[in-house]
Order: C-alpha cells, then structure tokens, then sequence
C-alpha cells in the first residue's frame, strides 16, 4: 500500500513529493512545491484506508464528504474510510504532509486504546513535535513500525479524544465563489482588501455576496480571509520562532497588532503567545 495507489492515479509521479516511505500498512509523504516538479492538481476521490492531511502551509480548499473546507496550518484532517475527499485547486504554493493508513490496521489500534467503532468528526490541533517527529522519519533510515505505530497512535488518541461531531451537510454551490476563494487566497496580505472589493469582483451586491459566500464555505468572507491570515501566520511562526509578532501581523495583512492578536484568538482560542508556547515552542 502507498499513497501514489490510494489516489488512484490522480497523483500520478513519485516527484510529487519531496520525500516519501511505504510500509505495508502506513504510507508518509511530505509534498513542497518545487520548480521542475509537477505539482498536485484538483480532484476527488475516495479510498479504503484512513487518510491524515496535515497543512504545513495553507490549502485553499479542502473537500470533504460534499463539503468545503480551508486547510488551515496547525491542524490535521481526518478522512475515514470511504469518504469522498479532495482538493479544489491546484496545491501551487500549499505544502502538506499526508498519511495513508491501512484500516484494519488503525481499527486494531484504536479498539486497543478503548476507541472501538468510533470515527473521526473533527479537524484537530498538532504540535510542532508531532510534524517534526514526521519529518524526521522520512528523512530517517528507519523502515520498521516502530514510529508510524507511535504516530498512527498519536493521531487516534488526539483526533477521537473530543467527542463532538462537526461534519456540515452539503452546501449549496454559488456561482462565482469559488474564484473569490482563488482570490482571496492570492492576496491575503493585501491590507486593503475589502468585502466591497470581493463583492464587486465577483459581480454581485456586497449584501448577496456575503449571503452567497457563507452558504457555500459556512463561514462570512471576512472569517475566511482572517482564516487564511491566522493560517499563513501560524507557518511564518513554525519557520521562524524568533519573528516578532507585530513583523507577522504586517506579513499577512493585518493593520495593527491588536486586530491580529484579537483574530487570533477568535479563531484558534488561543492568543498568539499561548499558541506559540502550546504548539511550537
């Protein structure tokens, strides 16, 4: 079993990926994007195992089961198995570390944690060590089970630890929202992006817009720029731990360190100092 085979073809070349290892049972990659390389483009599908992806830099748009998510940094997203998911645009600038494992294997593991019949719901936080624990391995000479075993563990006690179900129904498609989510992605550090400013490059009111825009993402434009802001800025936190907050906030469009420090903690629940020392330091 690799992630090349669960894909089905869709990410069809090995230089995807900038390392990768199979075993039997678990598959790791790690995918940056690189000159010369191909890159990962759109599609949807479904498989037999469970699948982790972990953004190390932001995914426009995930889908999952119909519905559509950011793939904010510091987060995994679990797929069970079976379950239509994908990406919607072309991982250009996005990097991300995706786990494919076998599902007899993790549901062995699981009934022996006391987690038997349960399945994944919810995005959930990682630390840094997680992803560096990750990354060290597939720059390691291991090939044994004993670190993905660690890691397949880790994943099931932290991911079925919060019981709350979180999956959306499908949303309604809006035309032209999808290109305002291309966007807003390509020009998030723009501080003077405005939703009077998406709404018109997407051809409707600034009222029917915001209506449109949070009956296909759930979200208001405004929460999934700010989204994308957090998630940019918790990767310049993991790249560099020295960089001054006030440095970050500029770096991804916020005006003053205040509005980012309160966007911040609205959407992680956590200010950006806590969030360093919790998950990075």
């Amino acid at each position: 079993m690799n992630i090349i085979d669960c894909h089905q073809g869709e990410i069809n070349t090995i230089d995807n990926y900038t390392s990768h290892k199979t075993l039997d049972l678990f598959s790791i990659a790690y995918y940056i994007p690189e000159k010369g390389k191909n890159t990962i483009f759109p599609f949807s599908h479904s498989h037999t195992h469970y699948e982790f992806i972990i953004p190390i830099k932001t995914i426009p748009l995930l889908i999952y089961d119909k519905a559509n998510y950011i793939g904010e940094v510091g987060y995994v997203y679990p797929v069970n198995p079976n379950v239509v998911h994908g990406i919607e645009f072309p991982l250009n600038d996005s990097s991300v570390i995706d786990i494919v494992i076998d599902m007899n294997y993790v549901d062995n593991i699981k009934e022996k944690l006391g987690f038997k019949n349960e399945f994944f719901y919810t995005r959930f936080n990682i630390s840094k060590s997680f992803i560096d624990l990750c990354i060290n391995y597939l720059n390691s000479q291991d090939v044994q089970m004993n670190v993905p075993n660690l890691i397949t563990e880790m994943l099931i006690q932290k991911g079925l630890s919060d019981k709350t179900d979180r999956r959306r129904p499908e949303k309604k498609y809006a035309k032209n929202i999808k290109n305002i989510i291309s966007y807003m992605y390509d020009n998030y550090n723009d501080k003077t992006l405005t939703i009077e400013k998406l709404a018109e490059l997407s051809s409707y009111s600034p009222t029917y817009f915001t209506k449109a825009f949070k009956a296909y993402m759930n979200d208001s434009p405004i929460v999934h720029l700010n989204k994308i802001r957090i998630s940019e800025a918790k990767a310049i936190m993991r790249e560099n731990k020295d960089l001054k907050l006030i440095d970050i906030a500029h770096s991804v469009g916020f005006i003053n360190l205040s509005t980012f420090t309160e966007s911040f903690k609205r959407i992680t629940g956590y200010t950006p100092k806590d969030y360093k020392n919790k998950f990075i330091n």
